[in-house]
């Protein structure tokens, strides 16, 4: 079943309602289960006083507002020492306006608890000073201890794709095409996460202090170079340990790495890096280009293949 606002709000008002007709409002349903480390393990849930839900709604207003101040004085003293940088950097230095819509709010304890927790279902609009917005679906879960005061929430959201809601890019997008027929064309691309920019990082550093030995481990056994100049050369890692034999120095910069895989594939994946690179030969001659490489990395986290693109500097 999809969740939508109308379902989400119903199954709270069925739950309720059931809750209240089978149980009583002072019985319990449910179970907390965190594992057997945890004293609560295994107690049931119960409902819990309404007036949690005001200060929750309370906070989201002072939010809405981005009134620091106001959220201050709801909130634990521990929560405010660890969050006031962030959250006033976040209201004065970041977000234009904020619109949280709270439309379905839940509060319950665990049996053996003073804490109240209350679940929260809402659509929030962010806009921001550098002119991006975007717009989350979230579900919340608030903590309120026994004193009423909030300790903090716990987050879980979905941002709307709808360009009209959300300008500020998205976890998956593009397209691939292959080259040919392929089996995954028209399947999006999504960003990689195995340690990509990492691992380049390293073998950049690795590389301007021209040790072969240490780049050669970046590097599958045998791998693919598509030069810039034309030509496709089966290369193997032994081989780069010699690559700075006839060289005085180099220095190769990046600014860029993005790190993509197609969606829905095995992890292999591919990094774009844009950078610049000069290389002094022993006999004096100079080689220097910005460059734009794509490196693949196979299913062990090793450069598999790398192609390369090359411009004059200007």
């Amino acid at each position: 079943m999809k969740l939508t606002k109308e379902t989400i709000v119903i199954s709270v008002l069925a739950f309720l309602l059931g809750f209240t007709l089978t149980s009583g409002s002072n019985e319990s349903a449910g179970k907390f289960m965190p594992g057997e480390d945890d004293e609560l393990n295994g107690n049931a849930y119960i409902l819990a006083d309404d007036n949690a839900m005001d200060t929750v709604q309370a906070s989201t207003d002072a939010y809405n507002a981005r009134d620091w101040d106001a959220m201050k004085a709801l909130y634990r003293d521990d929560f405010i020492e660890n969050s006031t940088e962030a959250m006033t950097n976040y209201f004065d230095k970041e977000v234009e306006t904020l619109n949280m819509d709270i439309y379905a709010m839940l509060p319950v304890k665990i049996e053996g608890s003073d804490i109240t927790r209350v679940l929260t279902w809402a659509t929030e609009d962010r806009t921001f000073q550098n002119g991006s917005k975007e717009r989350h679906e979230l579900f919340e879960i608030y903590y309120i201890d026994e004193e009423g005061k909030l300790g903090g929430w716990n987050q879980w959201n979905k941002v709307d794709p709808d360009p009209e809601f959300t300008s500020h890019g998205l976890a998956e997008g593009g397209k691939f095409f292959g080259r040919g027929e392929s089996d995954y064309s028209g399947r999006s691309l999504v960003f990689s996460n195995r340690g990509e920019v990492e691992t380049l990082e390293s073998m950049f550093a690795d590389y301007n202090k021209m040790d072969g030995e240490a780049v050669s481990g970046y590097f599958a056994d045998t791998w693919t170079f598509r030069q810039a100049v034309g030509g496709t050369s089966e290369m193997t890692s032994e081989a780069m340990k010699s690559i700075f034999d006839n060289l005085e120095s180099v220095s190769w910069t990046p600014f860029s790495m993005v790190p993509i895989k197609i969606k829905d594939t095995d992890p292999a994946s591919g990094v774009t890096v844009y950078s610049t690179e000069k290389r002094v030969d022993k006999d004096g001659t100079v080689w220097e280009k910005d460059l734009v490489e794509l490196f693949y990395f196979d299913l062990d986290g090793k450069i598999s293949g790398v192609e390369q693109y090359t411009r004059d500097l200007e």
